[in-house]
């Protein structure tokens, strides 16, 4: 029964002390729109806390920068060097959080590629370490800030920008490096459809009103044009260099070029300096670009566009084995005449005088000292000899930081460059040749199948069949393909061994789940084959080889991200790790200098 009167403001009184004693972290609402919209207002700003030193303190991030544009801008080329560090040095990401999502993939991408940079910058920061005890945690908070910045409203907005394709691929790059393969599928046809959206996939007078303009803006932007072309075939790239290993990315289909549905360009080889919004600027005379070294690649994976447009057509294996033959012949001398007119820069002579210290870009044969981490002669990592702990003794001062700053920096990114034409041009040829030997066996085992059930009982072998011609005797069958294919493996073991004793490990490492990947991969095809199809070059070379592979593939199970499971594991605050790596890298460094000096490959029982 209701109580008459008005109500009993000392029992109500009461009863309101007796609920906040119960539940004292409650704070009462807000009891009008205006005190709402103060309340949410509060909130917003609470969320806006978010900037880059929520993944490391400054002065950490100023190194990681500087290394991620020293080591990795060589091989993906974007974003924008100047335009970059101009909004960096401004803290952008304190107001756009685009830019922050950009940073942060950055680094994301380059602790997953080179995760021993990490450590080293860190450990100058006081608890640092402790903040990321793996590589894999860095790069989980890299994603998070990333993913945290874009916002919730991300998929609804109409202003894509070319920076959240570049954003979406790093973040697909970190991912690949520490094998979350999902995850790395998702961001990268997150990036492509990014770049169609955007019109980048196409040349640019092709575009239509629709996706070509309306999308770019009204004032054409000369930047954000060469950044979208980067980025498209740093995509291409890495479809084609998964499809040599054999593995096909269904959420991404790229068909070869066709009349109706070109390519883009390629990027201009002009350096980021002399790229403005509103005008490219020329290349100085006598100065190699970086993107020189970067469309050498494309231009080496672009030879497989007949062999992929078959296979995504209906097949090569319903052409005639004589077509399929003259299709990967053609396909091999293609990518062999892509090396000719290549810079001095870019270039490793491949038919020097083996064991010639001439020949060879190996710097310092001799091991280096221990004494010093920075080699300023070479702007480099070092290897070191016997047991790696000695770097623990090594001087605080940052070795990549000074090599960013050092006349040799520019070197040192050709090397990298140069490391990844040459493994890339091997690993395309390697495919191209043993695509072929298996098409002949199989045809050789065909044929014989034939024979052995009665299809040519009628008399002698026709020659002109395919059961004749398997029956024939060795010295009658004369093919020019079958004896270039055969002679260029002989001539892919003598390259091989030529290039792996001419990168370094300052080449290798800082993008080494690429490159290790590609050289490991040529090289086991050659030491694991049958013994048939090797001659006599690749039976000389069997333990030359088999020592490299071994070395490359101890360092291949030091995953950049780390292992185990979903992503690596590699360790940043206890040394075991690193030192397990370093022990490993002068593995291979011993093995080099001591291929060299034991004659290099005329050194060969």
């Amino acid at each position: 029964m209701k109580r008459r009167g008005p109500p009993n403001k000392h029992a109500e009184a009461a009863k309101a002390a007796k609920q906040q004693r119960l539940e004292p972290n409650i704070s009462p609402g807000p009891h009008g729109a205006a005190e709402t919209l103060i309340s949410i207002s509060g909130g917003q700003d609470m969320q806006q806390i978010l900037d880059a030193e929520s993944i490391a303190p400054w002065p950490v991030l100023t190194l990681l920068i500087d290394d991620f544009f020293t080591y990795i801008h060589p091989l993906t080329p974007f974003p924008h060097e100047p335009t970059f560090r101009m909004s960096f040095t401004a803290r952008e990401d304190r107001t756009n959080r685009n830019f922050l999502a950009l940073l942060a993939s950055m680094i994301a991408c380059l602790v997953a590629s080179f995760p021993r940079t990490a450590r080293l910058h860190l450990k100058t920061q006081q608890n640092a370490l402790h903040m990321y005890p793996k590589a894999i945690t860095l790069i989980d908070r890299c994603r998070t800030v990333a993913l945290e910045a874009r916002g919730t409203s991300f998929y609804s907005r109409e202003d894509i920008t070319v920076y959240d394709a570049a954003t979406s691929y790093f973040l697909g790059l970190a991912a690949a490096y520490t094998m979350q393969w999902k995850m790395c599928r998702r961001f990268m046809a997150e990036s492509m459809a990014f770049i169609r959206e955007l019109g980048y996939h196409k040349p640019r007078d092709m575009g239509s009103s629709m996706f070509g303009v309306t999308y770019r803006g009204p004032s054409f932007n000369h930047v954000e044009d060469q950044l979208g072309k980067r980025i498209f075939w740093c995509i291409f790239l890495g479809l084609r260099s998964m499809y040599q290993l054999g593995t096909h990315h269904s959420d991404i289909v790229l068909p070869p070029p066709t009349p109706s549905e070109p390519y883009p360009q390629f990027p201009v080889e002009v350096d980021d300096q002399y790229i403005l919004p509103h005008q490219i600027l020329g290349q100085p005379e006598g100065i190699v670009s970086l993107l020189t070294g970067f469309n050498q690649g494309i231009k080496i994976y672009m030879t497989m566009n007949g062999l992929v447009s078959v296979e995504l057509s209906y097949g090569i294996s319903t052409l005639p084995f004589h077509d399929q033959k003259v299709m990967l012949e053609e396909s091999l001398q293609a990518v062999k005449q892509m090396m000719e007119g290549l810079p001095r820069e870019l270039t490793i002579d491949l038919n020097s005088v083996p064991g010639s210290t001439r020949s060879h870009a190996l710097p310092n044969l001799t091991p280096a000292s221990q004494t010093s981490f920075l080699d300023t002669s070479n702007s480099g990592l070092h290897y070191f000899t016997g047991y790696p702990s000695m770097h623990q003794q090594q001087p605080a001062h940052n070795f990549r930081h000074t090599a960013s700053a050092h006349p040799g920096r520019r070197l040192l990114q050709f090397d990298i460059q140069k490391a990844n034409i040459y493994a890339s041009q091997l690993a395309t040829r390697s495919y191209y040749v043993e695509r072929y030997l298996n098409l002949r066996d199989a045809h050789r085992e065909h044929a014989r199948a034939q024979q052995q059930n009665g299809l040519n009982n009628a008399g002698p072998p026709d020659p002109s069949t395919a059961g004749g011609a398997a029956t024939k005797p060795l010295a009658d069958q004369i093919d020019p393909i079958d004896a270039s294919m055969t002679a260029e493996r002989e001539l892919i073991v003598q390259h091989l061994l030529t290039v792996l004793t001419s990168i370094s490990q300052r080449s290798m490492e800082p993008n080494g789940a690429s490159l290790i990947n590609k050289i490991r991969q040529v090289a086991s095809t050659l030491v694991n084959d049958a013994p048939e199809r090797k001659g006599p070059v690749a039976v000389k070379a069997q333990e030359s080889l088999s020592k490299f592979v071994e070395i490359l593939m101890r360092l291949e199970r030091i995953p950049p991200g780390g292992g185990g499971g979903e992503g690596g594991v590699v360790s940043l605050a206890a040394g075991e790790d690193e030192e397990q790596e370093l022990r490993v890298w002068a593995d291979l460094r011993e093995h080099q200098v001591r291929f060299l000096q034991g004659g290099g490959f005329m050194g060969l029982p």
